[in-house]
């Protein structure tokens, strides 16, 4: 059987020629030829170009909010070829000719979004033959040839529970955008001018999420409270359980008489362990290497390369865990690694995977070093820079931490001899031994400080206390709270953030890995308060209902139905909302634009080219006649003088923003 190796990119095409001894060959009794795409090479065409004829017009309006929600039973979902990609799927179908069967050897994503990949070029080249799947860990030649020999057949498309799966989550945030004009289309209305808003799953409730922490901590109140408690020498603290708090300070000092200084009696000394945290996910990796300066976007391009290159494992994986065999390959480079990174190789004695890491089945496994190690971190900084060099060090001594013996320290108790109600428990580290390769602690947003022994008596003073500001909403602060609610795995809560966090258009603005909205992103935060799109629950309900896709208990093209329950109840709460913009006094001040009544350009409809298309009915200061718009309907290019100048032009398709439309096109455009 001669088969066809899809691959989702060049650098996978090349791995493969590389495990497979070219682009051309055989194996395993099988004859092959390896092709490749350029991730996605098709789209969903535009929205009135999906539906009837009689339908495009409205499709084609998206400023009249009565036309929201869509009715999704209009849609044929079409997809066409992203511009610029026709040369690379011409090149797939010439090859597929001379083929008896397609492997989809693209990235198993999470998602299923390899599957959607591979699939939507097999289906652009009208393929009727066998196809096959294959999934492999990594790139690495051993994994390669080891994915060929176990390759499924998944002809029939639509018993493939991933890409059904990646279907109805592409059809959902396709149909989402209806959400994002709505907000536009609102805030434009209540005078304000976002260039564009961006509403989806993830994106409104990270947003969302920023917007309560920025709020709650600008209505925060500090309210003050005293009581007594005694400190020894070495800074260890003592307090009653639940001794009655003082509102003021003079009734503390006043209580702050009745106590002197006072001996330490030690009650309990227990020697604990703690076993090395869990291996690095890329969100985690990200708030690393983060606070040495380096945004989200950086660390998942660099992370991507560097696994291309061997020298990391699968990035978007969301596995936590590894398997035995993922440990038993990687455990005879430990030594190697740890020389590389600096670790000492003596600290590397548990050479058995604890039970805590261990996975019986794991398709990427957790996030660890490649096969191909390096023979410095120089090496990493000279091909991939200090990011990569930061990243290459975090992972690698993250996995390193696994072979190293238990945290231990001593656990002591201790009270007062004259006040015995008053106590301390502090933890002295015995043998630091994993901690001397990876620190959990490197992670949080504030430092640790150092514990020191008993002194032989305390002090008594008063301790002035508060209730708790609200916590910034830092790069930490984010991933918890998604890790907490489920929300997306650790590559796409970081691809994410990366995405709203950068260009333009930002929703979000990382300074010192704390968050803070920008002008759309206050705009849309405000808009969005109360709704469904926000909510951290509705979103893991969406989530979850994807995931039955995928088992087979939900029917994947019942899921984009699910974005007009959602639009219904977001538009009203969103036109109440509406009032609030102009009385947010951050807002005014981030108001870059003067505010203006936005009122949508009066557009006309004709047949352009056998369709029914809507055309704005100005261009520039120019109204179009009748005359010119039966030519330009007609396909031919007009003439008309504006601000003394001859302009001509015709209608064409065009794209602003990533999105098409159909309009005037100035010969000089």
């Amino acid at each position: 059987m001669k088969l066809l190796l899809l691959t989702e990119k060049a650098s996978a095409a090349k791995n493969f020629a590389t495990a497979l001894g070219g682009l051309k060959g055989s194996f395993n009794h099988d004859s092959y030829q390896i092709v490749h795409a350029h991730g996605h090479l098709l789209q969903f065409k535009e929205p009135h170009q999906m539906v009837a004829q009689d339908k495009a017009a409205k499709y084609s309006d998206w400023y009249d909010l009565n036309n929201y929600p869509w009715n999704l039973l209009d849609f044929t979902w079409e997809k066409e070829v992203i511009p610029g990609m026709e040369p690379a799927l011409a090149n797939i179908k010439n090859a597929a000719q001379k083929c008896d069967a397609i492997v989809i050897a693209t990235d198993d994503d999470p998602s299923g979004e390899g599957d959607l990949l591979g699939w939507e070029i097999i289906n652009a080249i009208k393929w009727t033959k066998r196809v096959f799947r294959i999934r492999f860990a990594d790139e690495t030649p051993t994994n390669i040839k080891k994915a060929l020999l176990q390759k499924v057949d998944v002809t029939n498309q639509y018993q493939q529970g991933e890409f059904l799966e990646a279907t109805g989550r592409e059809r959902f945030d396709f149909a989402s955008m209806q959400l994002s004009r709505i907000a536009l289309i609102i805030a434009r209305q209540a005078g304000f001018q976002p260039k564009s808003l961006r509403l989806g799953r993830l994106k409104s409730t990270i947003v969302n999420q920023v917007y309560q922490q920025e709020t709650a901590r600008q209505n925060y109140v500090k309210k003050s409270y005293y009581e007594v408690r005694f400190r020894d020498a070495n800074q260890n603290i003592f307090k009653q359980g639940q001794k009655a708090k003082f509102t003021t300070e003079a009734d503390a000092k006043l209580e702050l008489s009745k106590f002197h200084k006072a001996q330490i009696i030690i009650d309990t000394k227990v020697t604990k362990h703690q076993a090395p945290p869990d291996l690095l996910d890329l969100s985690h990796l990200a708030i690393l290497v983060g606070k040495k300066g380096y945004a989200s976007k950086e660390v998942l391009t660099t992370y991507q390369k560097m696994y291309e290159a061997g020298f990391l494992s699968y990035p978007r994986t969301e596995d936590t865990k590894i398997t035995q065999e993922q440990f038993d390959q990687l455990l005879p480079l430990a030594k190697q690694i740890a020389r590389v990174t600096h670790v000492d190789p003596k600290l590397l004695a548990h050479t058995t995977l604890r039970k805590k890491f261990l996975a019986n089945n794991a398709t990427h496994g957790a996030n660890r070093p490649g096969l191909n190690v390096p023979r410095s971190l120089a090496e990493i900084e000279e091909k991939f820079g200090k990011c990569g060099r930061i990243i290459y060090e975090a992972v690698a001594k993250s996995f390193l931490a696994i072979l190293a013996e238990d945290y231990l320290y001593d656990q002591e108790q201790a009270h007062l001899a004259d006040y015995p109600k008053f106590t301390c428990t502090i933890n002295l580290p015995r043998e630091l031994n994993y901690k001397l390769i990876f620190n959990e602690h490197d992670l949080d947003d504030t430092n640790a400080q150092e514990v020191l022994p008993f002194g032989s008596s305390a002090q008594p003073f008063i301790y002035e206390g508060h209730n708790p500001k609200p916590k910034s909403p830092t790069h930490r602060f984010i991933i918890d709270f998604l890790k907490k609610d489920k929300i997306g795995t650790g590559a796409t809560q970081e691809q994410t953030l990366a995405n709203i966090s950068t260009g333009k258009s930002a929703l979000i603005k990382n300074t010192k890995e704390k968050y803070s909205l920008t002008f759309p992103g206050l705009v849309q935060s405000i808009l969005c308060d109360q709704t469904y799109i926000a909510s951290p629950k509705v979103t893991e309900q969406l989530q979850d209902t994807m995931k039955m896709v995928k088992q087979g208990k939900f029917d994947y093209r019942n899921v984009p139905f699910l974005i007009n329950q959602i639009v219904k109840h977001d538009l009203a709460i969103e036109q109440k909302n509406a009032t609030n913009l102009s009385k947010n006094p951050k807002l005014a001040k981030l108001q870059t634009a003067k505010k203006t009544t936005f009122t949508p350009k009066p557009k006309v409809t004709g047949t352009w080219r056998g369709k029914e298309t809507a055309i704005n009915q100005t261009w520039g200061k120019h109204t179009f006649n009748e005359r010119e718009l039966k030519h330009l309907f007609a396909g031919k290019s007009i003439a008309f003088i504006l601000n003394k100048r001859k302009i001509t032009g015709k209608l064409a398709k065009q794209t602003y923003q990533g999105h098409q439309f159909v309009g005037f096109k100035a010969d000089f455009d």
